[in-house]
C-alpha cells in the first residue's frame, strides 16, 4: 500500500531524477566528512559505496538488474560490518538486533547513530531512483486532499494563532 503523497503523479523527467541523485550523493559526501571527523577508520566502510554510487546517474538508462547490482555493491561496506559482528560473536542473523541493543543501552553514542541515519536516508533516496520510484515532491496542484491527521494539525495551529491574535488585540485595547 503506497502513501498517496509519495506516489508519482506524472512522468518524471530525467533531469529531476539526476537532481535527486545529486542531492543524495552530496548528502553522502557530508556523511563521509562527518565519518572522517568522528572515526577516520570507519571511512573504509563508506568510501566504496560513494565510489560505486557515483556511477548510478550514468547507468540510469541501462537494464534495471544492472542498476540494482550496482546499488547492491555499494551496500557491501555496511554488510561487511554486520557480517563481521555476526561471525566474530557467533550471532548469526541476530547481529542487527544486537547492534540495535548496543545503541539502546548507550554503548554506541548518539553521534554515530545520527550519521548512520543520515547515510541511510541518502541511500534510500538513491534506492528509490535506482528502481524507478523516485519523484520530486509534488507541486501544490498535484497534491491530494489532506488526511485526517494533517487536517487536525492544521485546525489546531489555526486555533492557536487565532487565540494569540485575540489575546494581543485585548492587550492593545486595554492599553497594557
Amino acid at each position: 500500500m503506497a502513501r498517496y503523497r509519495l506516489t508519482p503523479r506524472r512522468p518524471v523527467a530525467q533531469e529531476e531524477v539526476v537532481a535527486g541523485q545529486t542531492v543524495a550523493l552530496l548528502a553522502l559526501a557530508i556523511v563521509a566528512l562527518l565519518v572522517v571527523g568522528t572515526n577516520p577508520f570507519a571511512l573504509l566502510f563508506v568510501l566504496p559505496a560513494l565510489h560505486v554510487w557515483l556511477w548510478l546517474p550514468q547507468v540510469q538508462r541501462s537494464h534495471p538488474l544492472a542498476r540494482l547490482a550496482l546499488f547492491a555493491v555499494g551496500l557491501l561496506g555496511p554488510a561487511i560490518v554486520l557480517f563481521s559482528l555476526a561471525w566474530r560473536f557467533g550471532l548469526g542473523l541476530d547481529a542487527p538486533w544486537y547492534l540495535l541493543e548496543l545503541v539502546v543501552v548507550g554503548y554506541v553514542k548518539t553521534t554515530p547513530v545520527l550519521i548512520v541515519l543520515a547515510g541511510a536516508a541518502a541511500a534510500a533516496q538513491l534506492a528509490a531512483a535506482t528502481v524507478g520510484r523516485y519523484a520530486p515532491y509534488p507541486d501544490v496542484r498535484e497534491r491530494g486532499p489532506r488526511g485526517p491527521l494533517r487536517e487536525l494539525v492544521r485546525l489546531l495551529v489555526l486555533g492557536v494563532r487565532a487565540r494569540r491574535r485575540a489575546q494581543q488585540a485585548r492587550l492593545r485595547a486595554t492599553g497594557s
